[in-house]
């Protein structure tokens, strides 16, 4: 068994690179890269690369929606989608420059109607047994009811199924509060989640108010920083490798998720999945476009990883 990744608001992508880019001008762009997505996809895209084939659930709508189902059905990734028609599956654009620095224009895509969830939920219930954990990557949908995301968790909890998200806002909070076993997210996100500012002090303690609810893995990155990693077995710092050069930092997170659920999949242990993870988040940094990674490289920065137990 694998992992289902669920991006519930699924995305076209379009990410070009402006050398000189700066607001307030005209720019005529040569090519972009025009790609189905969204953070979920982006993780089985990097997990596809680390050896490791995963299908992708969420919810697609309108033109824009049959476009990133067909797309993603060419990339021979297998696909759970509940379709709808309120409205169009949104668009997300990046501009990278010539330093590595991105901006991002994200919409938020259309409310998700109650039938659809109800749909989704059903369907997801059935599908949790097969696998051995569910990630569940993005930002949410518009028009979910509450108590969406705490039913995912325990379904999947029902089945055995390690349910780990990376999200944020309520949705998290809410994920969270229902058990959830793993959380990935960024300083920033932790921030929002805990009510307090962001240090390995913070996160060990957050970390042990939650244990008790069902988690077991809290990693909170950041960026080129520390990041933090507690499970019931104590807390580790990983400092990222360094790189020479940037590209676009955009997706690291996502392949640094795609690095930890290999790891879980394939029962390396805690050091070895947080090494391989921040190899696979360095590596898609040489890259543009979000969950494009080399193996044998995201193996050799994994190496250069510093993985230390502090508590």
């Amino acid at each position: 068994m694998n992992a289902l990744i669920v991006n519930l608001n699924l995305s076209v992508d379009k990410t070009a690179l402006i050398p000189s880019f700066e607001p307030g001008r005209i720019f005529r762009i040569g090519s972009t890269i025009t790609l189905p997505g969204g953070k979920g996809v982006n993780v089985a895209r990097a997990l596809r690369s680390l050896g490791l084939e995963c299908p992708i659930a969420g919810f697609a709508s309108g033109h824009n929606g049959q476009w990133i189902t067909s797309s993603l059905g060419k990339e021979g990734f297998k696909t759970f989608i509940e379709t709808h028609r309120a409205g169009e599956s949104r668009v997300c654009y990046t501009v990278a420059d010539a330093g590595g620095r991105t901006t991002d224009l994200n919409e938020e895509g259309p409310a998700v109607p109650a039938s659809s969830q109800r749909a989704f939920l059903k369907n997801f219930s059935g599908l949790a047994p097969r696998f051995r954990a569910a990630a569940v990557c993005g930002r949410t949908s518009a028009g979910l009811k509450k108590g969406f995301y705490a039913a995912l968790v325990r379904q999947a909890a029902a089945h055995g199924c390690f349910c780990v998200l990376d999200t944020s806002g309520p949705a998290l909070a809410e994920a969270v509060a229902a058990g959830a076993a793993g959380v990935k997210i960024n300083r920033y996100e932790f921030e929002e989640l805990c009510g307090r500012r962001f240090s390995q002090t913070a996160v060990l303690e957050f970390f042990g108010r939650k244990a008790p609810l069902g988690l077991k893995t809290l990693i909170v990155t950041d960026g080129p920083d520390h990041a933090y990693a507690a499970s019931p077995f104590g807390l580790w710092r990983v400092t990222p490798p360094r790189l020479r050069r940037l590209t676009s930092a955009v997706g690291a997170g996502d392949s640094f998720m795609a690095g930890f659920l290999f790891g879980f999949i394939n029962g390396f242990d805690f050091e070895r999945t947080l090494r391989l993870a921040a190899g696979a988040a360095a590596s898609d940094c040489l890259s543009l476009g979000a969950g494009f990674i080399d193996r044998a490289q995201a193996l050799d920065y994994a190496s250069r990883a510093a993985v230390r137990k502090i508590k």
